[in-house]
């Protein structure tokens, strides 16, 4: 797993903060649950979940070590529980210690889709719920997809040889099967289209910097300008929009399954 920049995921997070919050606002809590924060980046959601529990606590998961430290460097909101660890949801090993869990726009990064939900569904408790935000598949291109094939490219390619896509964006016409795989039932499923405009090609770029650690860091640093560039003009062709992003998030609310509840 790739230790992202947690200080430069912070200046550019807007379009994922704006995300999780809309689905938060969806969430109900009667302020005295546990809550898990799956892929919690620099705590900023967590930090807002954590608010909302006067009664409760919130643990910010997150495999990168620089997202937890930018997560620990913030005051914490007054009279909260909240902590910040280290941790990959697959090493996940609580069982039947959160009321809910939450993973906003982290789990498209996890090649194990399966996996990572079946932890999920094992660390929540039997009457709990889950909340997943996440990437999926569509008929478009993704931005991920299209960094695929720039690695392809004869000026790339020497540096991508053997690397493997490092994202998995799951088909929400099978998303269902996928969580019963996992335990888990799903109770509410959308799928939105988005358009999110950066305002400049230069802003998107620098969004795209600080998201592609995973194709970067097979680079030489004086080239990794120059493959996100690549990367950039590729996509546009497509998006034929200068600054735009478009991407297919699916939205999902999850319950453990009644064998798992029953205990069968």
């Amino acid at each position: 797993m790739t230790d992202w920049d947690g200080a430069g995921y912070e200046r550019i997070s807007g379009l994922q903060r704006r995300l999780a919050r809309a689905t938060l606002a969806q969430l109900s809590l009667a302020g005295d649950e546990r809550v898990l924060d799956v892929g919690c980046g620099d705590g900023y959601i967590t930090r807002a979940i954590a608010a909302r529990l006067p009664g409760g606590s919130v643990l910010g998961l997150d495999a990168s070590p620089r997202m937890i430290a930018a997560a620990r460097s913030h005051a914490d909101p007054p009279g909260a529980r909240v902590a910040f660890e280290v941790g990959d949801v697959l090493g996940l090993t609580a069982v039947d210690e959160f009321d809910v869990v939450v993973s906003f726009n982290a789990l498209h990064w996890v090649a194990d889709q399966v996996a990572a939900l079946t932890a999920i569904g094992r660390a929540t408790r039997p009457a709990g719920r889950v909340v997943v935000q996440q990437v999926c598949a569509g008929p478009r291109r993704s931005l991920e997809a299209t960094a695929m094939a720039v690695c392809h490219t004869p000026a790339w390619s020497a540096f991508f040889s053997g690397f493997g896509a490092p994202f998995v964006h799951v088909d929400p016409r099978r998303y269902a099967d996928l969580a019963a795989a996992a335990g888990l039932r799903v109770t509410d499923q959308q799928v939105e289209d988005i358009r999110w405009d950066f305002g400049s090609r230069a802003a998107f770029t620098d969004w795209c910097t600080v998201g592609f650690a995973d194709w970067t860091g097979r680079l030489p640093p004086d080239r990794a300008a120059d493959w996100v560039q690549a990367v950039v003009e590729a996509y546009q062709q497509q998006v034929g929009e200068p600054g735009v992003f478009r991407f297919l998030q699916l939205r999902a609310e999850l319950v453990p399954s009644t064998i798992r509840g029953s205990g069968t």
